[in-house]
């Protein structure tokens, strides 16, 4: 049987545990994504960012991958490599 992703997630979204994992985990999945978007607008390879953050391809793949949570220290390192800086503000 088909599921459409979107519905059972509004579904789940009923559930406040449910919610409060999902917004959190949405928030780094687009902060991943746009770096992403950076590198790739910018041409870099990963293997031209794992050279320039002293990381290794294979953590800049997991880093970009869906189902990965980078550490925050290498997610800056990564973000080091882009000539990006991550800036915190009160909402």
């Amino acid at each position: 049987e088909k599921v459409n992703v979107d519905n059972e997630i509004q579904e789940r979204m009923k559930n406040e545990n449910f919610k409060k994992a999902y917004v959190e985990i949405d928030k780094e999945y687009k902060l991943i994504k746009h770096a992403v978007q950076i590198r790739k607008k910018l041409g870099l390879s990963q293997e031209e960012i794992a050279k320039r953050s002293g990381l290794k391809q294979q953590v800049i793949s997991r880093i970009e991958c869906d189902s990965n949570s980078p550490t925050l220290k290498s997610f800056i390192k990564y973000l080091d490599a882009l000539g990006l800086t991550i800036n915190i503000e009160k909402y």
